[in-house]
């Protein structure tokens, strides 16, 4: 009995949202990621957040979200390329809808009020930058073999 009920509070526990006030990255960290980098940049930052508050789960959904977002986006484009469009057009538009859908959406739906404390963005910008600057330089130099 004792054990049942340790049990019921620890998963009630794992599934409250952490109260201590943990610092988050902000919503406008959230879309500004997902429109220069891509949605799933925005989507590990909400994720970050999520995982912070107690919604581990949620977290995941959010991640999986996005990467079926970027999928779906990338289907569009190579239909659009398959048929002689230039998509890089059209590239900030899902960019600006995806990173809105987590920072509207999702974010004001685990962070309704607005009185958060914000974690700096230098840390993911400088991960982002080294992960995109390679890709940048290498992909031309590996798509022209």
């Amino acid at each position: 009995m004792v054990l049942s009920l340790h049990m019921e509070m620890q998963e009630t526990e794992e599934q409250q949202p952490n109260e201590q006030g943990e610092a988050i990255y902000s919503r406008w960290a959230i879309l500004g990621f997902s429109i220069f980098f891509t949605p799933i940049a925005g989507a590990i930052l909400l994720m970050i957040n999520l995982r912070s508050a107690g919604y581990k789960k949620e977290g995941y959904l959010v991640l999986l979200f996005s990467i079926v977002y970027q999928w779906a986006v990338g289907e569009l484009f190579k239909y659009m390329s398959e048929n002689g469009n230039n998509y890089a057009v059209y590239s900030l538009i899902p960019a600006v809808i995806g990173g809105g859908i987590l920072a509207e959406y999702f974010f004001k739906k685990y962070f309704p009020e607005n009185n958060y404390e914000y974690k700096s963005i230098l840390k993911p910008v400088m991960v982002a930058l080294l992960i995109t600057i390679p890709l940048v330089i290498l992909l031309p130099i590996i798509m022209a073999k």
